[in-house]
């Protein structure tokens, strides 16, 4: 089972920053954590303030190179759809964070929430379309920060996108973990 409440995302970040003394690399370490909230939330707007004018997303692990979002309007119409779609919960089980003067380097274990409507319109064949499924996958991520702490885009290397084979129904006992607005 998967506890899916924010505190597990947010607790070893949490600890990062409290032995994180460089002003510069909390500055990063604390727009990071404002980017995750924002992302549980589904704010648009507050991850789109994390960001800079015109962010640059490269994501690679789908077998077809980089897939990433470029640019503020491309940017902001991703993380709308996945608000609008409703696969903003989730869960980041991270094992090490590496923080440098313009790049926070992150990775561990990401554990995203998909309406079973979501996987439906992706193509996946699942059984209940009223569900809530689970993806686990691996990942490794390079934010990169302008001198002011402001992420100005990210590089995210998973271990594939989700396919059937790789997606849970979620539980009642997990679903009852998961942050408001699913």
């Amino acid at each position: 089972m998967i506890d899916f409440d924010p505190r597990f995302t947010l607790k070893p970040l949490d600890e990062f920053i409290a032995q994180t003394s460089d002003p510069k690399h909390r500055a990063i370490l604390d727009n990071y954590k404002q980017h995750l909230l924002a992302e549980i939330a589904g704010d648009v707007d507050a991850i789109m303030a994390t960001q800079a004018p015109e962010p640059q997303y490269h994501f690679y692990g789908a077998g077809v190179g980089d897939t990433g979002p470029k640019g503020q309007q491309e940017v902001r119409a991703f993380y709308q759809n996945i608000f609008d779609q409703g696969y903003n919960k989730l869960r980041y089980d991270t094992d090490r964070f590496i923080v440098q003067d313009h790049a926070l380097f992150h990775e561990g274990d990401m554990h995203i929430v998909f309406p079973g409507s979501a996987l439906l319109e992706m193509g996946m064949e699942i059984g209940n379309p009223d569900g809530h499924y689970v993806f686990s996958y691996r990942q490794a991520a390079v934010f990169h920060y302008d001198a002011d702490g402001i992420c100005t885009g990210e590089d995210t290397y998973s271990d594939g996108p989700p396919t059937p084979e790789r997606v849970r129904e979620l539980s009642r006992e997990e679903i009852a973990t998961l942050p408001p607005n699913v």
